[in-house]
């Protein structure tokens, strides 16, 4: 087939009376090693270098069709950035695009949809292909918008069908369609294959048709259903419904009726709205949905347009199938985001947190790690700096550092699994001496064995401040990197005196990887454990928006399952007596820096360390029996020790300590 780019000029569309535009291009008229952007100005790179280091080589390797095709591979990125522009910005109309991929056996795939002529202001839709046969569909403002299944080694059809108006959006396997779903990014201008990491695929026969829309006089669309997908079985929640103006009229009333598995409805009528041509505006609906277990349809329907019915009807319905999410019984996921004040990129991470904390309020559990600004717990910090690549990152129950717009795909897979152990707060509160104790009841499901550990965790919101380090680096100011949830609007750096940070984690004890053995080494089903810590609030901390929070963590370094409550919260659950674990200052370090427990003991010590130290174990003779320099948690047998006193001495930088130590 000859490349072409093509303007049928002489296809007259019934239903709009326009033209369609079509590409297609096999790379079969180009010669084999010539670059790509030399051999066809239609195509461009990102950095607008024809013939230069972004630009890729025509492959005669492999291919679908003829004998050519383009290659991208990559170790760790590039420097091949190709672009199909699509001949501008395009917001309403149908557009239809496919192009066959062959992805090596280990390999992964990466292509993007830009939303802007200028390239590098917003992504419209991210396609990944990930080297085990999963292909996801994401961007930064909706997140995981698809999930499914593709197969490598051979050549598949990659296919989007778009319908602009109604932002409706199809992606088909060879021609199969395997999902369907509504887009944050109502505009599409371009094509991009770039080979990020570990990347090694073919791309052939590349097309697009795109068929534009003619404005009638008086015309509404439902465009966006929100608030109700990507929650859980048994959640409440009150439909947002967006619709936009795609005739010449402003609208100025709007009719909506939602309904919900075919038997719940909500129905709002809005007056005294100016929507003008091409403009969207989002409708709350008053009245709730209860989601339920399974795949079901939610049908918005814009019932009236300005007083009357609306006289073009192909757009004034749309349907989103939900399958809300079936959690594991008592299950809280927990997601810690490494974040700074200095890094321009984070607000991203912000953003996000906040839309899970929206979404799963009672499932998710976040803290907001903070990195050399004035939220900074130092324990905190260097624990999970050891976990991720840079900034911003997050990890959801400490599995792998992930971007924290991704977040919601490992929440969704980790809230399906059944947690060991279940945590329930308690705490009293000392108002006079500002001391806080609390007690973390646990209570294990199953039976388990290994070095299973906990952790208490404070967690403060509506965090504020002025001086150095409280302002915001801000990337997103401007807006032309798209929406970020409001810092587009904000500026770069945004004022101190403009910024409430939420998820502050205040302590975290004794440090990121938990108590170590804080149970006993054979764990029956229902075995109950209370762990009690006792803290001295700072004046600066609002008891309003702390938060509580427990830990459990498996033998792996996994997280099994979190709690997180109030205060109030806690205090009405009650304050259970058990172990007291470490009484703590405002850093969360232990005021005394040692703990030992059990003790007496019978056949293991702890010793919790709240800082670098050497500790030395004596008989009472002055032998040395034990000597060691450590941080954190030491967990050392007894079991063969002549039973009787042991002195315990530790040094650090804040002198010595000497700690009496019995064994039984």
């Amino acid at each position: 087939m000859r490349k072409q780019l093509l303007t049928l000029l002489g296809f007259l569309l019934v239903q709009t009376g326009i033209n369609a535009q079509t590409f297609t291009d096999n790379f079969d008229n180009y010669t084999a090693g010539n670059w790509l952007c030399t051999s066809n100005n239609a195509w461009k790179t990102w950095g607008n270098t024809p013939g230069g280091a972004d630009d890729v080589k025509i492959s005669n390797t492999k291919a679908y069709s003829g004998s050519n095709s383009l290659y991208f591979g990559s170790v760790s990125g590039g420097p091949s950035d190709i672009v199909l522009p699509f001949g501008g910005q395009y917001n309403t109309g149908n557009f239809d695009l496919s192009f066959y991929l062959f992805v090596e056996t280990g390999k992964k795939a990466y292509i993007n949809l830009q939303e802007q002529t200028l390239v590098g202001k917003a992504w419209t839709l991210d396609l990944n292909f990930d080297s085990i046969g999963n292909v996801s569909l994401v961007n930064t403002q909706s997140g995981s918008l698809f999930l499914g299944k593709y197969e490598a080694n051979k050549w598949i059809k990659v296919g989007l069908q778009v319908n602009l108006n109604t932002n409706s959006w199809e992606f088909k396997i060879d021609d199969n369609l395997v999902g369907s779903f509504q887009n944050s990014y109502r505009q599409i201008a371009s094509l991009n294959f770039y080979p990020a990491a570990n990347n090694g695929f073919f791309i052939d026969d590349v097309n697009y048709t795109y068929t534009p829309f003619t404005l009638p006089s008086v015309n509404g669309a439902v465009t966006l259903i929100d608030k109700v997908a990507g929650k859980l079985a048994g959640q409440k929640t009150s439909p947002v419904i967006e619709i936009r103006n795609l005739g010449t009229t402003a609208i100025t009333q709007a009719e909506i009726e939602v309904t919900y598995n075919g038997n719940q409805s909500i129905k709002t009528t809005t007056s005294g709205l100016n929507i003008a041509s091409l403009g969207f505006f989002s409708i709350p609906l008053i009245g709730e949905l209860s989601l339920l277990a399974g795949k079901k349809d939610v049908t918005a329907t814009l019932k009236q347009v300005n007083g009357s019915a609306d006289p073009v009807t192909t757009d004034n319905t749309k349907t989103i199938s939900i399958n809300p999410v079936v959690p594991a019984k008592d299950k809280m996921v927990v997601v810690e985001e490494a974040t700074g004040t200095w890094c321009s990129w984070c607000p991203r991470g912000a953003v996000w947190m906040h839309n899970m904390e929206e979404r799963y309020n009672g499932y998710f559990l976040g803290v907001a790690v903070h990195n050399n600004d004035p939220m900074e717990n130092a324990n905190y910090d260097v624990g999970i700096g050891t976990r991720i690549s840079g900034y911003p990152s997050a990890i959801v129950d400490r599995g792998v550092d992930i971007d924290p717009s991704a977040m919601e795909g490992d929440f969704l897979t980790r809230i399906l699994v059944e947690p060991k152990g279940v945590i329930k707060n308690g705490a009293t509160y000392n108002s006079s001496s500002k001391e806080l104790k609390v007690s973390l009841v646990t209570k294990f499901n199953a039976a388990v064995t290994g070095n299973w550990k906990l952790a208490f965790v404070l967690i403060e919101d509506s965090v504020t401040g002025t001086g150095t380090g409280w302002s915001q680096n801000n990337s997103y100011a401007g807006g032309s990197r798209g929406p970020m949830g409001g810092y587009e609007n904000l500026p770069n750096p945004v004022p101190a005196a403009q910024m409430v940070y939420d998820h502050v984690g205040r302590i975290i004890y004794p440090n990121f990887n938990g108590l170590s053995n804080a149970y006993k080494s054979g764990i029956n089903a229902n075995d109950t454990f209370v762990h009690n810590f006792a803290i001295t609030l700072e004046d600066t901390w609002d008891l309003d928006q702390l938060k509580i929070a427990g830990i459990l963590i498996d033998p792996t370094g996994k997280i099994d399952n979190g709690s997180l409550s109030t205060i109030e919260v806690a205090i009405a659950n009650g304050y259970v007596n058990g172990t007291l674990v470490a009484s703590l200052n405002e850093k969360g370090l232990s005021k005394d820096r040692v703990l030992l427990y059990p003790n007496p003991s019978k056949d293991l010590v702890n010793i919790v360390l709240a800082e670098p130290s050497k500790v030395e174990i004596m008989s009472l003779d002055g032998k040395i029996i034990f000597e060691q320099a450590a941080e954190g948690t030491l967990s050392i047998s007894t079991e063969h020790w002549t039973k009787g006193m042991y002195l315990v001495k530790v040094q650090s930088k804040h002198g010595e300590q000497i700690l009496k130590l019995l064994t039984q």
